[in-house]
């Protein structure tokens, strides 16, 4: 208590508001309250004072590498740079890569006590790695600025900050000119900084007959025998500018300038914002106590709740003001990019373009960005590059009749480019919105689209309905004309079902697998959909004598009348009418807004055929190490296999010659067609039939491709059958199509 007075006697405002009236215990109160204040705006005071000078004393000294305002802003909204030695790519969020034990090391504070005082000579050179927007450049000036700030106490050494990108873009200037014509410190006791290796315009020779790796490693050696007597170096970088590194050991050996020894390039990875790390910054973007900014910030704040994990990443938080503005609920990803993107035109626009030139502006950029995400795309599948040639750009920009230059599509637009103007995109996510949109609107597009790195195309798909697993699934089938049926010499032929036609048929798709117990799942749970098997009186089974209708078995159950578990989700759906299976083509339509059905009877055989002429796609034979049938009941004598009296997964087996699993056995797949035995006489009589469908009316559909439980016979290429299409059994399931 005797403290406690002692402190309110030297606060002098107590004996002031005892003076105007006020009680000695509420006096006391009120002088709290008011020092606390006056020590709020001091520290306040002196903190703007001290940014105020770092900034402006670093602004004179690096120009004109970085000019103030630019300095300021990289500094007014900057939260502690978090790294670590791996790549946070490898996990899809930064709370997932927590919940994982990975613990990210705040950057500056490790490398200002830990690696900068490392006595390993060999251990001086720093790579920091990230990809566009996660805030690079944002950790150099602000390692930089430590070095000006005012309580700078400890640190004994200086800092020099530069970049490989050149002030002079039509000039450049090497960075390593630029080191030596300014002012020199004590090398051996100064830390560099070197900002945007990607962004050097010397990486890469002009010399053809140098190939860009070598052209790389000579750059690099380069560097480090020009800056090797500095005490550390620390390099940025974007990641995906040599993505491969992410799979190497966390260090990279350089030869020491002598080539005796090396030195070992220490990798550092930047980590996204994490939960906290995003409230810290709304908190700095919009104040504590900035009471007028509080509609912004609570926008603010429910646009991060609902998108937490997309906007972990710097670059996008800093264009929350984008999605603020609109003040919009945001219910998915999708939206939120779509809004970005949107933005980024129409300030693109105002940029370089009056007023009345900007509309067709901003239409052009866009469909430019279209055709190069694109293009990108192809070059990625091909060579693994997330890059266009400069020339390719140029001519994709003619096409749309848009002048974009280097300056243009660099620094915080979409689009960007590297040292060489190749173009690619700021961010990748970019990248994969805008391929997103193509499989919206080009199913051609959609079917050959491989998803295999793209995750965010997955989301981004998901988002708008359109399932990834059932696009990529399906297998592009080029038309053309055939002898559907089977020829008179075929071992076990069915004469009056098999007569042999020329079909000829337009493109389509057909999925590379039979519906799967967990796809046929989805689509129930999604529609609430009840099967003709649950509305009626079950499906049948065999019990050893007959096929007899059990009452409760429907697709959930297996072939011997159990039901699936989790394990066998992967095998086909079963006990599933040719209503049920036309049920789920056509939620597959409504999902996706693209056109899915049967496969018509030819197109089935085309298919399975994939340019045979044999009974079977796999030859004059089929055995039960290619298909799933009664292994008892060989083809033409031949010798008897395994009889596994059940379904296999739905990629069991190697596929035909176009990447069809299971066409032959397993499960008897329903088609479109209605059965008419006198059909294939009827078409045969017309001459060459395109794209047939089959009779107009019928009392049965046609099922083809043979089952678990049937002879190789019935697994033939020619051989059809006939059921109702209300019938369902144990051994019935169906390959979907689409048309293009």
């Amino acid at each position: 208590m005797d403290i406690a007075e002692n402190i309110l006697k030297l606060i002098p405002f107590g004996k002031f508001f005892m003076l105007i009236g006020f009680t000695e215990e509420i006096s006391n109160i009120l002088s709290l309250i008011v020092s606390g204040i006056l020590v709020y705006f001091i520290v306040t005071s002196v903190k703007k004072f001290e940014d105020w000078y770092k900034i402006t004393k670093a602004a004179k000294d690096l120009k004109p590498e970085f000019d103030y305002l630019y300095l300021r802003d990289l500094s007014d909204i900057f939260i502690q740079t978090k790294a670590t030695r791996i790549s946070p790519n490898r996990c899809n969020n930064p709370d997932e890569a927590y919940k994982h034990g990975w613990n990210p090391f705040p950057l500056i504070k490790f490398m200002l006590k830990t690696s900068f005082n490392e006595k390993v000579e060999n251990e001086k050179f720093y790579l920091v790695l990230a990809d566009s927007g996660m805030g690079k450049t944002a950790f150099m000036v602000n390692l930089y600025l430590r070095n000006y700030s005012l309580f700078n106490f400890n640190e004994k050494y200086s800092v020099r900050l530069l970049r490989f990108q050149s002030p002079d873009k039509d000039n450049p200037v090497d960075v390593l000119e630029r080191l030596k014509s300014t002012k020199q410190y004590d090398v051996n006791n100064t830390i560099l900084l070197l900002d945007g290796l990607d962004e050097d315009p010397f990486i890469f020779s002009k010399d053809k007959s140098v190939t860009d790796e070598t052209a790389f490693n000579n750059r690099i050696h380069q560097i480090v025998s020009a800056t090797w007597a500095y005490k550390n170096v620390v390099i940025t970088c974007r990641t995906q500018y040599f993505p491969q590194q992410e799979a190497d050991n966390y260090e990279l050996n350089i030869s020491k300038p002598n080539r005796k020894g090396s030195y070992k390039l220490q990798k550092y990875y930047i980590f996204p914002f994490s939960n906290s790390d995003i409230n810290k910054f709304l908190d700095k973007k919009y104040g504590v106590l900035k009471f007028w900014n509080r509609a912004k910030k609570n926008i603010a704040r429910q646009i991060v709740k609902d998108n937490s994990n997309l906007l972990a990443r710097p670059m996008l938080m800093s264009y929350i003001d984008y999605l603020v503005e609109d003040n919009k609920i945001y219910t998915s990803t999708w939206q939120i990019y779509e809004v970005l993107i949107e933005k980024w035109l129409i300030r693109e626009s105002e940029k370089w373009k009056k007023e009345n030139k900007q509309k067709i502006f901003i239409e052009n950029l866009r469909k430019l960005s279209h055709r190069v995400a694109k293009e990108i795309y192809n070059n990625w599948i091909n060579d693994g590059k997330l890059l266009i040639a400069k020339e390719r750009a140029k001519q994709i920009a003619d096409e749309f009749q848009i002048e974009l230059s280097a300056d243009e599509v660099n620094g915080k637009s979409l689009l960007t480019n590297d040292a060489t103007q190749n173009w690619k995109f700021a961010h990748k996510s970019i990248l994969e919105f805008f391929l997103a949109k193509e499989i919206s609107e080009n199913i051609d597009f959609a079917m050959k689209f491989d998803f295999s790195g793209m995750d965010m195309t997955k989301s981004f798909c998901s988002e708008i309905g359109l399932s990834t697993l059932i696009l990529s699934n399906y297998v592009p089938i080029k038309g053309d004309q055939f002898l559907m049926g089977s020829p008179e010499s075929e071992v076990d032929r069915v004469k009056e079902r098999e007569s042999q036609h020329r079909v000829k048929l337009s493109d389509f798709y057909l999925c590379k697998y039979a519906v799967s117990v967990a796809d046929f799942k989805k689509f129930v749970e999604e529609n609430d959909y009840l099967t003709d098997a649950e509305k009626g009186d079950g499906s049948y089974l065999w019990n050893g004598k007959e096929w007899k209708k059990e009452k409760g078995i429907n697709w959930r159950f297996g072939v011997s009348g159990k039901v699936r578990e989790p394990a066998e989700y992967n095998h086909p759906v079963v006990h599933v009418s040719w209503n049920d299976a036309v049920a789920y083509c056509e939620w597959l339509s409504v999902k996706t807004g693209k056109t899915f059905r049967l496969p018509t009877e030819a197109e089935w055989e085309f298919a399975c055929r994939a340019g045979t002429i044999t009974p079977f796609n796999t030859g004059e034979n089929l055995t039960t190490e290619q298909a799933n049938y009664a292994g008892n009941y060989p083809y033409n004598n031949n010798k008897k296999g395994v009889y596994r009296q059940n379904t296999v997964p739905v990629n069991h087996f190697q596929p035909n010659g176009l990447g069809l699993y299971n066409m032959h056995g397993n499960v008897w797949e329903w088609c479109s067609d209605w059965y008419d035995e006198k059909y294939y006489d009827e078409c045969k009589t017309k001459g060459t039939i395109e794209n047939p469908a089959g009779p107009n009316s019928g009392s049965y559909r046609v099922v083809r491709g043979g089952g678990w439980g049937d002879t190789a016979r019935d697994c033939r290429t020619a051989y059809r059958d006939l059921i109702s299409p209300d019938y369902r059994s144990r051994s019935l399931g169906f390959h979907p199509g689409s048309v293009p």
